[in-house]
Protein backbone atom coordinates (compact mmCIF):
# COMPACT_ATOMS: atom_id res chain seq x y z
CA UNK A 1 0.00 0.00 0.00
CA UNK A 2 2.98 2.28 0.57
CA UNK A 3 4.30 2.13 -3.02
CA UNK A 4 1.06 3.13 -4.90
CA UNK A 5 1.47 6.94 -3.45
CA UNK A 6 4.79 7.72 -4.03
CA UNK A 7 4.25 5.62 -7.87
CA UNK A 8 1.38 8.17 -8.45
CA UNK A 9 3.34 11.46 -7.27
CA UNK A 10 6.35 10.05 -9.57
CA UNK A 11 3.99 10.16 -12.17
CA UNK A 12 2.81 13.85 -11.42
CA UNK A 13 6.43 14.90 -10.50
CA UNK A 14 7.34 13.32 -14.18
CA UNK A 15 4.71 15.24 -15.75
CA UNK A 16 4.97 18.41 -14.46
CA UNK A 17 8.82 18.33 -15.85
CA UNK A 18 7.26 17.40 -19.44
CA UNK A 19 4.65 20.60 -18.88
CA UNK A 20 7.39 22.47 -17.82
CA UNK A 21 9.91 21.46 -20.43
CA UNK A 22 7.29 22.16 -23.20
CA UNK A 23 6.19 25.80 -21.80
CA UNK A 24 9.99 26.57 -21.74
CA UNK A 25 10.69 25.09 -25.23
CA UNK A 26 7.65 27.08 -26.58
CA UNK A 27 8.76 30.10 -24.49
CA UNK A 28 12.09 30.32 -25.91
CA UNK A 29 10.69 29.52 -29.54
CA UNK A 30 8.79 32.29 -29.12
CA UNK A 31 11.07 34.95 -27.41
CA UNK A 32 14.02 33.99 -30.39
CA UNK A 33 11.88 34.96 -33.21
CA UNK A 34 10.60 37.79 -31.94
CA UNK A 35 13.64 39.51 -31.52
CA UNK A 36 16.19 37.42 -34.07
CA UNK A 37 18.27 39.46 -36.53
CA UNK A 38 16.79 40.41 -39.36
CA UNK A 39 17.74 39.02 -42.88
CA UNK A 40 19.38 40.82 -44.95
CA UNK A 41 17.54 43.45 -46.81
CA UNK A 42 15.18 44.76 -44.30
CA UNK A 43 15.38 47.55 -42.02
CA UNK A 44 17.01 49.58 -44.69
CA UNK A 45 17.82 53.90 -44.70
CA UNK A 46 19.26 54.64 -47.68
CA UNK A 47 21.92 58.25 -47.59
CA UNK A 48 19.91 60.91 -48.53
CA UNK A 49 19.77 61.62 -52.60
CA UNK A 50 19.30 65.40 -53.94
CA UNK A 51 16.86 65.73 -56.78
CA UNK A 52 15.23 68.11 -58.57
CA UNK A 53 11.34 68.77 -59.12
CA UNK A 54 11.72 67.31 -62.37
CA UNK A 55 13.02 64.20 -61.23
CA UNK A 56 9.72 63.75 -58.80
CA UNK A 57 6.21 62.69 -59.84
CA UNK A 58 3.49 61.99 -57.46
CA UNK A 59 1.07 59.60 -59.79
CA UNK A 60 -2.53 59.78 -58.07
CA UNK A 61 -4.91 57.17 -59.48
CA UNK A 62 -7.87 58.71 -58.25
CA UNK A 63 -7.44 61.52 -60.94
CA UNK A 64 -6.55 59.29 -63.45
CA UNK A 65 -7.72 55.96 -63.21
CA UNK A 66 -5.37 52.90 -63.85
CA UNK A 67 -2.07 55.93 -63.81
CA UNK A 68 -0.01 54.05 -61.74
CA UNK A 69 -0.50 50.58 -63.79
CA UNK A 70 0.22 52.29 -67.00
CA UNK A 71 3.12 53.82 -65.45
CA UNK A 72 4.22 50.60 -64.51
CA UNK A 73 3.86 49.12 -67.62
CA UNK A 74 5.57 51.66 -69.66
CA UNK A 75 8.62 51.06 -67.29
CA UNK A 76 8.70 47.62 -68.05
CA UNK A 77 8.41 48.01 -71.92
CA UNK A 78 11.76 50.38 -72.12
CA UNK A 79 14.16 48.37 -70.21
CA UNK A 80 16.93 47.05 -71.99
CA UNK A 81 18.98 46.11 -69.02
CA UNK A 82 17.04 45.21 -65.91
CA UNK A 83 13.25 45.21 -64.16
CA UNK A 84 12.91 44.46 -60.64
CA UNK A 85 9.50 44.02 -59.00
CA UNK A 86 8.53 43.50 -56.08
CA UNK A 87 4.52 43.47 -55.86
CA UNK A 88 1.19 41.00 -54.73
CA UNK A 89 -1.09 40.44 -56.39
CA UNK A 90 0.33 40.62 -59.89
CA UNK A 91 -1.57 42.03 -62.37
CA UNK A 92 -2.79 40.21 -65.74
CA UNK A 93 -1.25 42.74 -68.02
CA UNK A 94 2.04 43.17 -66.03
CA UNK A 95 2.11 39.54 -66.31
CA UNK A 96 1.72 39.58 -69.81
CA UNK A 97 4.10 42.61 -70.54
CA UNK A 98 6.72 41.09 -67.88
CA UNK A 99 6.67 37.55 -70.58
CA UNK A 100 6.46 39.99 -73.96
CA UNK A 101 9.58 41.81 -72.58
CA UNK A 102 11.90 38.78 -71.79
CA UNK A 103 11.21 37.80 -75.47
CA UNK A 104 12.08 41.07 -76.93
CA UNK A 105 15.16 41.44 -74.90
CA UNK A 106 16.04 37.86 -73.46
CA UNK A 107 19.62 39.59 -72.23
CA UNK A 108 17.30 41.57 -69.89
CA UNK A 109 17.57 40.27 -66.51
CA UNK A 110 13.99 40.73 -64.50
CA UNK A 111 13.17 40.22 -61.03
CA UNK A 112 10.05 39.42 -59.17
CA UNK A 113 9.88 39.15 -55.73
CA UNK A 114 6.59 38.39 -54.28
CA UNK A 115 4.37 37.38 -51.33
CA UNK A 116 4.16 33.76 -51.43
CA UNK A 117 0.37 33.27 -50.44
CA UNK A 118 -2.06 31.35 -52.16
CA UNK A 119 -4.32 33.13 -54.48
CA UNK A 120 -7.24 32.01 -52.37
CA UNK A 121 -5.87 34.84 -49.90
CA UNK A 122 -4.73 37.25 -52.37
CA UNK A 123 -1.48 35.86 -54.01
CA UNK A 124 -0.57 35.55 -57.73
CA UNK A 125 -1.90 32.57 -59.50
CA UNK A 126 0.91 29.63 -59.19
CA UNK A 127 0.17 29.41 -62.79
CA UNK A 128 1.38 32.85 -63.85
CA UNK A 129 4.54 32.78 -61.59
CA UNK A 130 5.26 29.14 -62.74
CA UNK A 131 5.14 30.63 -66.43
CA UNK A 132 7.23 33.39 -65.69
CA UNK A 133 9.88 31.00 -64.65
CA UNK A 134 9.63 29.24 -67.66
CA UNK A 135 10.35 32.28 -69.64
CA UNK A 136 13.61 32.92 -67.77
CA UNK A 137 12.15 35.30 -65.30
CA UNK A 138 13.66 34.96 -61.14
CA UNK A 139 10.49 34.43 -59.36
CA UNK A 140 11.94 34.77 -55.23
CA UNK A 141 8.75 34.08 -53.43
CA UNK A 142 9.61 35.74 -49.76
CA UNK A 143 10.26 32.88 -47.16
CA UNK A 144 8.60 34.88 -44.35
CA UNK A 145 9.72 32.16 -41.72
CA UNK A 146 12.89 34.14 -41.82
CA UNK A 147 11.23 36.70 -40.36
CA UNK A 148 10.82 38.22 -36.94
CA UNK A 149 6.92 37.27 -35.35
CA UNK A 150 4.78 39.20 -34.60
CA UNK A 151 2.37 36.88 -33.42
CA UNK A 152 4.70 34.76 -31.36
CA UNK A 153 1.91 32.77 -28.83
CA UNK A 154 0.46 31.15 -31.31
CA UNK A 155 3.55 31.42 -33.83
CA UNK A 156 5.53 29.53 -31.19
CA UNK A 157 3.72 26.62 -31.50
CA UNK A 158 3.12 26.35 -35.24
CA UNK A 159 6.86 26.51 -35.98
CA UNK A 160 7.28 23.50 -33.26
CA UNK A 161 4.35 21.84 -34.49
CA UNK A 162 4.18 22.47 -38.83
CA UNK A 163 6.57 24.87 -39.37
CA UNK A 164 9.65 22.37 -39.87
CA UNK A 165 7.33 20.39 -42.46
CA UNK A 166 4.78 22.75 -43.74
CA UNK A 167 6.10 24.88 -47.38
CA UNK A 168 3.51 27.08 -48.64
CA UNK A 169 5.14 25.94 -52.54
CA UNK A 170 4.15 22.31 -51.05
CA UNK A 171 0.99 23.21 -50.72
CA UNK A 172 -2.31 22.82 -53.31
CA UNK A 173 -2.66 26.17 -55.25
CA UNK A 174 -6.30 27.64 -54.74
CA UNK A 175 -7.34 25.12 -52.54
CA UNK A 176 -8.24 25.92 -49.07
CA UNK A 177 -6.67 23.90 -46.60
CA UNK A 178 -6.14 23.08 -42.90
CA UNK A 179 -1.97 23.59 -43.48
CA UNK A 180 -2.63 27.13 -45.37
CA UNK A 181 -5.23 28.37 -42.88
CA UNK A 182 -2.63 28.05 -40.15
CA UNK A 183 -0.50 29.20 -41.93
CA UNK A 184 -1.87 32.40 -42.48
CA UNK A 185 -2.74 32.72 -38.80
CA UNK A 186 1.11 33.73 -38.20
CA UNK A 187 0.34 37.82 -39.93
CA UNK A 188 3.14 37.42 -42.23
CA UNK A 189 3.03 39.24 -45.47
CA UNK A 190 5.10 40.62 -48.44
CA UNK A 191 3.46 44.27 -48.54
CA UNK A 192 6.20 45.97 -50.56
CA UNK A 193 4.99 47.32 -53.56
CA UNK A 194 7.54 48.95 -55.66
CA UNK A 195 9.31 48.80 -59.35
CA UNK A 196 12.85 50.03 -60.57
CA UNK A 197 13.90 49.60 -64.14
CA UNK A 198 16.51 50.85 -66.20
CA UNK A 199 14.89 53.47 -68.77
CA UNK A 200 16.71 52.02 -71.74
CA UNK A 201 18.95 55.49 -72.09
CA UNK A 202 21.19 54.67 -69.13
CA UNK A 203 18.98 56.40 -66.73
CA UNK A 204 16.74 54.52 -64.10
CA UNK A 205 13.52 54.67 -62.55
CA UNK A 206 11.78 53.74 -59.32
CA UNK A 207 8.48 53.69 -58.40
CA UNK A 208 6.94 53.00 -55.29
CA UNK A 209 3.42 52.58 -54.59
CA UNK A 210 1.07 52.17 -51.66
CA UNK A 211 -0.62 49.16 -53.16
CA UNK A 212 -1.33 47.07 -55.91
CA UNK A 213 -2.42 48.93 -58.88
CA UNK A 214 -5.64 48.23 -59.81
CA UNK A 215 -5.65 44.81 -57.35
CA UNK A 216 -9.35 45.90 -56.24
CA UNK A 217 -11.52 47.33 -58.42
CA UNK A 218 -13.61 48.16 -55.99
CA UNK A 219 -11.23 50.85 -54.46
CA UNK A 220 -9.93 53.87 -56.21
CA UNK A 221 -7.05 53.00 -55.61
CA UNK A 222 -3.72 54.04 -55.20
CA UNK A 223 -0.91 56.44 -54.88
CA UNK A 224 2.92 55.96 -56.17
CA UNK A 225 5.86 57.96 -55.78
CA UNK A 226 8.03 58.32 -59.24
CA UNK A 227 11.98 58.98 -58.99
CA UNK A 228 13.88 59.23 -61.73
CA UNK A 229 18.13 58.35 -61.29
CA UNK A 230 19.31 58.50 -57.60
CA UNK A 231 17.50 56.19 -55.07
CA UNK A 232 17.25 53.09 -57.83
CA UNK A 233 20.45 51.25 -56.51
CA UNK A 234 19.31 51.31 -52.25
CA UNK A 235 15.91 50.02 -53.24
CA UNK A 236 17.58 47.42 -55.99
CA UNK A 237 20.21 46.14 -52.87
CA UNK A 238 17.43 45.57 -50.76
CA UNK A 239 15.25 43.69 -52.92
CA UNK A 240 18.08 41.74 -53.98
CA UNK A 241 18.85 40.71 -50.56
CA UNK A 242 15.73 39.40 -49.63
CA UNK A 243 15.91 37.03 -53.36
CA UNK A 244 19.31 35.83 -51.87
CA UNK A 245 17.07 34.51 -48.70
CA UNK A 246 14.21 33.39 -51.11
CA UNK A 247 15.93 31.43 -53.84
CA UNK A 248 19.01 30.23 -55.04
CA UNK A 249 18.40 31.41 -58.62
CA UNK A 250 21.54 32.82 -59.53
CA UNK A 251 20.67 34.77 -62.92
CA UNK A 252 19.82 38.00 -60.75
CA UNK A 253 20.59 41.56 -61.48
CA UNK A 254 23.47 43.21 -60.45
CA UNK A 255 22.71 47.01 -58.58
CA UNK A 256 22.63 49.62 -60.55
CA UNK A 257 25.80 51.98 -60.96
CA UNK A 258 26.56 55.07 -58.62
CA UNK A 259 24.77 57.96 -60.21
CA UNK A 260 26.10 61.57 -60.34
CA UNK A 261 25.22 63.57 -57.01
CA UNK A 262 21.89 65.80 -57.89
CA UNK A 263 21.93 69.37 -57.41
CA UNK A 264 18.10 70.09 -56.91
CA UNK A 265 16.31 71.31 -53.36
CA UNK A 266 14.81 67.83 -52.62
CA UNK A 267 16.04 64.94 -50.35
CA UNK A 268 14.50 61.62 -50.98
CA UNK A 269 15.20 58.32 -49.11
CA UNK A 270 14.39 54.95 -49.09
CA UNK A 271 13.11 53.14 -46.20
CA UNK A 272 12.03 50.00 -45.13
CA UNK A 273 10.03 48.42 -42.05
CA UNK A 274 11.18 49.47 -38.79
CA UNK A 275 13.30 52.50 -40.66
CA UNK A 276 9.88 53.86 -41.66
CA UNK A 277 8.87 54.11 -38.06
CA UNK A 278 12.19 55.80 -36.67
CA UNK A 279 11.88 58.37 -39.41
CA UNK A 280 7.71 59.23 -38.72
CA UNK A 281 8.54 59.79 -34.82
CA UNK A 282 11.83 61.58 -35.53
CA UNK A 283 9.74 64.22 -37.39
CA UNK A 284 6.73 64.12 -35.79
CA UNK A 285 8.65 64.24 -32.98
CA UNK A 286 10.16 67.96 -33.75
CA UNK A 287 7.36 69.63 -35.16
CA UNK A 288 6.25 72.79 -32.55
CA UNK A 289 3.32 74.95 -32.59
CA UNK A 290 2.13 76.50 -35.67
CA UNK A 291 2.74 73.00 -37.73
CA UNK A 292 0.85 70.55 -38.91
CA UNK A 293 0.76 66.78 -39.53
CA UNK A 294 -1.70 65.70 -42.00
CA UNK A 295 -2.13 61.29 -42.81
CA UNK A 296 -4.40 59.01 -44.90
CA UNK A 297 -3.94 55.51 -43.66
CA UNK A 298 -6.30 52.56 -43.93
CA UNK A 299 -4.79 51.75 -40.32
CA UNK A 300 -3.53 53.65 -37.43
CA UNK A 301 -2.98 51.56 -34.26
CA UNK A 302 0.72 51.63 -34.10
CA UNK A 303 1.23 52.84 -30.00
CA UNK A 304 4.31 54.54 -30.41
CA UNK A 305 2.69 56.08 -33.70
CA UNK A 306 -0.28 57.49 -31.74
CA UNK A 307 1.31 58.58 -28.69
CA UNK A 308 3.74 61.10 -30.66
CA UNK A 309 0.70 62.22 -32.67
CA UNK A 310 -0.32 63.01 -29.44
CA UNK A 311 2.07 64.52 -28.12
CA UNK A 312 2.63 66.41 -31.20
CA UNK A 313 -1.19 67.57 -30.35
CA UNK A 314 -0.79 69.30 -26.99
CA UNK A 315 2.45 70.88 -28.19
CA UNK A 316 -0.01 72.79 -30.80
CA UNK A 317 0.88 71.02 -33.65
CA UNK A 318 -2.43 70.78 -36.08
CA UNK A 319 -3.42 67.27 -36.74
CA UNK A 320 -5.38 66.26 -39.93
CA UNK A 321 -6.16 62.20 -39.68
CA UNK A 322 -7.69 60.33 -42.45
CA UNK A 323 -8.58 57.08 -42.04
CA UNK A 324 -10.39 53.73 -42.94
CA UNK A 325 -13.65 53.14 -41.01
CA UNK A 326 -13.64 49.19 -41.69
CA UNK A 327 -10.33 48.30 -40.36
CA UNK A 328 -10.17 46.81 -36.63
CA UNK A 329 -8.95 48.93 -34.10
CA UNK A 330 -8.43 52.01 -35.61
CA UNK A 331 -12.15 53.23 -34.67
CA UNK A 332 -10.88 52.92 -31.01
CA UNK A 333 -7.45 54.50 -31.94
CA UNK A 334 -9.38 57.83 -33.05
CA UNK A 335 -11.67 57.68 -29.88
CA UNK A 336 -8.52 57.66 -27.95
CA UNK A 337 -6.95 60.67 -29.30
CA UNK A 338 -10.54 62.94 -29.82
CA UNK A 339 -11.39 61.93 -26.41
CA UNK A 340 -8.00 61.82 -24.33
CA UNK A 341 -6.16 63.80 -26.18
CA UNK A 342 -5.25 67.59 -26.13
CA UNK A 343 -5.29 70.24 -28.81
CA UNK A 344 -6.15 70.90 -32.13
CA UNK A 345 -7.27 67.34 -33.77
CA UNK A 346 -9.14 66.94 -36.97
CA UNK A 347 -10.16 63.28 -37.93
CA UNK A 348 -12.09 62.53 -40.65
CA UNK A 349 -13.78 59.03 -43.05
CA UNK A 350 -12.84 57.90 -46.04
CA UNK A 351 -16.13 57.40 -47.66
CA UNK A 352 -18.02 54.48 -49.32
CA UNK A 353 -17.44 52.26 -52.35
CA UNK A 354 -14.39 54.80 -53.75
CA UNK A 355 -12.31 54.19 -50.40
CA UNK A 356 -8.71 54.88 -51.23
CA UNK A 357 -5.63 52.49 -50.68
CA UNK A 358 -3.06 55.25 -50.54
CA UNK A 359 -1.28 55.70 -47.23
CA UNK A 360 1.20 58.89 -46.92
CA UNK A 361 1.96 61.36 -44.30
CA UNK A 362 2.71 64.84 -44.72
CA UNK A 363 4.56 67.03 -42.00
CA UNK A 364 4.36 71.37 -42.90
CA UNK A 365 6.71 73.31 -41.14
CA UNK A 366 6.96 76.72 -41.32
CA UNK A 367 9.44 76.61 -44.59
CA UNK A 368 9.41 73.18 -45.96
CA UNK A 369 7.24 69.73 -46.51
CA UNK A 370 8.22 66.43 -45.38
CA UNK A 371 6.15 63.16 -46.81
CA UNK A 372 6.49 59.95 -46.89
CA UNK A 373 4.63 57.74 -49.19
CA UNK A 374 4.96 53.55 -48.83
CA UNK A 375 2.98 50.51 -48.43
CA UNK A 376 3.31 50.83 -44.66
CA UNK A 377 0.50 50.79 -42.67
CA UNK A 378 0.42 52.49 -39.00
CA UNK A 379 0.81 49.35 -37.39
CA UNK A 380 3.23 47.53 -35.39
CA UNK A 381 3.25 45.13 -37.94
CA UNK A 382 4.26 46.90 -40.65
CA UNK A 383 6.44 49.49 -38.46
CA UNK A 384 8.39 47.06 -36.46
CA UNK A 385 9.71 45.08 -38.59
CA UNK A 386 7.15 41.89 -38.93
CA UNK A 387 6.46 42.78 -42.59
CA UNK A 388 8.21 43.69 -45.62
CA UNK A 389 7.43 47.44 -45.95
CA UNK A 390 8.63 50.19 -47.70
CA UNK A 391 8.40 53.72 -48.42
CA UNK A 392 10.32 56.87 -49.97
CA UNK A 393 10.13 59.89 -48.15
CA UNK A 394 10.82 63.62 -49.42
CA UNK A 395 11.79 66.78 -47.59
CA UNK A 396 11.78 70.00 -49.88
CA UNK A 397 10.92 73.84 -49.21
CA UNK A 398 7.42 74.89 -49.10
CA UNK A 399 7.34 76.83 -52.03
CA UNK A 400 8.51 74.26 -54.45
CA UNK A 401 6.30 72.73 -56.87
CA UNK A 402 6.13 69.11 -55.64
CA UNK A 403 5.68 70.14 -52.03
CA UNK A 404 2.36 72.78 -53.63
CA UNK A 405 1.26 69.05 -54.98
CA UNK A 406 1.47 67.36 -51.96
CA UNK A 407 -0.07 69.22 -50.04
CA UNK A 408 -2.95 69.57 -52.77
CA UNK A 409 -2.99 66.00 -52.84
CA UNK A 410 -3.85 65.28 -49.16
CA UNK A 411 -6.32 68.63 -49.72
CA UNK A 412 -8.52 66.96 -52.45
CA UNK A 413 -8.82 63.73 -49.99
CA UNK A 414 -9.94 65.93 -46.75
CA UNK A 415 -12.58 67.52 -48.68
CA UNK A 416 -14.16 64.53 -49.85
CA UNK A 417 -13.57 62.79 -46.73
CA UNK A 418 -16.73 62.08 -44.20
CA UNK A 419 -16.86 63.46 -41.24
CA UNK A 420 -15.75 61.71 -37.34
CA UNK A 421 -19.32 61.16 -36.15
CA UNK A 422 -20.42 59.43 -38.98
CA UNK A 423 -18.01 56.22 -38.40
CA UNK A 424 -17.20 56.99 -34.41
CA UNK A 425 -17.03 54.05 -32.03
CA UNK A 426 -15.75 54.62 -28.47
CA UNK A 427 -16.70 51.31 -26.94
CA UNK A 428 -14.22 50.70 -24.03
CA UNK A 429 -14.88 46.71 -25.08
CA UNK A 430 -13.54 47.68 -28.35
CA UNK A 431 -10.80 49.54 -27.25
CA UNK A 432 -9.10 47.18 -25.17
CA UNK A 433 -10.39 44.15 -27.68
CA UNK A 434 -7.90 46.53 -30.24
CA UNK A 435 -5.20 47.17 -27.25
CA UNK A 436 -4.82 43.30 -26.38
CA UNK A 437 -4.88 42.18 -30.27
CA UNK A 438 -2.16 45.13 -30.87
CA UNK A 439 0.04 43.89 -28.06
CA UNK A 440 -0.01 40.36 -28.84
CA UNK A 441 -0.16 40.72 -32.61
CA UNK A 442 -2.99 38.30 -33.02
CA UNK A 443 -5.21 40.83 -34.57
CA UNK A 444 -5.61 41.32 -38.60
CA UNK A 445 -4.17 44.77 -38.42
Amino acid sequence: MTGEPVASLGFASRMGIIAAATFAVWAACGFWNSVKPLPAGLHVTSLPARLTDAQVDFIDDSQQRGALLERELDMIDRAEQAVVVDECPLTSRMFEHLLMRKRQRPNVRILLVTDPRDEVYGGTAANILGSLEQAGIVVARAHLDRMRDSNPLYSSLWRLGMGWWSAPFDETPGVVTLTSTLRRLNNKADERQLLVADDGAGGWTSLVMSAPPLANPLVDTDLGLLIRGNLARDIVASELGIAAWSTDDDRLPTVPPVGAHGVGSIDARFLTEGALATALHEVINLTASGDSVSLMARALNDRATLEALARAAARGVHLQLLLDPDVPGTQSAAAELIHEGAGDIGIRWQAGAGRREARYVLVRHRNDVWIEVGSANLTRRDLSDFNLTAGVELHMPERSPQARAALDLFGRAWSSAVPYASHADASRENYWRYRLEEATGSGLF
